[in-house]
């Protein structure tokens, strides 16, 4: 019996070392970058690495004092202000929709307009 045991843990182990990594393998990001001096953005979709879409939306907006957001198989939304100058929020959301609006609500909870400028999703 413990010999039937150790076959049943041996196998679930090894399955676990096999699928794991190729469930993560599926894993996308997706970042924005924003410039609040410049009102400059960018984004980067579809990249197998946090880093990779961070660094594709910081060249994409080419502005040293860009703020960035990143998302993992989601949605990323951009908003920004009219009225005022710089003002902006990033969020996102396992929807299109849920991302548009809790960017605009997180710019709305410092500036006194909001609208989307960039929505992505993750995948491209």
């Amino acid at each position: 019996m413990k010999s039937f045991t150790r076959g049943i843990l041996f196998t679930v182990i090894a399955l676990a070392l096999v699928i794991a990594p190729a469930l993560q393998a599926g894993d996308v990001y997706a970042a924005i970058a924003y410039s609040p001096d410049s009102n400059r953005w960018g984004y980067g979709q579809g990249y197998p690495t946090k880093s990779q879409a961070i660094a594709r939306a910081l060249r994409e907006c080419g502005r040293r004092d860009a703020r960035t957001n990143w998302c993992k198989n989601a949605w990323i939304a951009l908003a920004v202000s009219n009225d005022s100058p710089g003002g902006w929020g990033s969020a996102w959301g396992e929807t299109a929709a849920a991302a548009r609006s809790a960017a605009i609500a997180e710019c709305l909870a410092r500036n006194p307009d909001a609208h989307v400028v960039v929505c992505v999703s993750a995948e491209r």
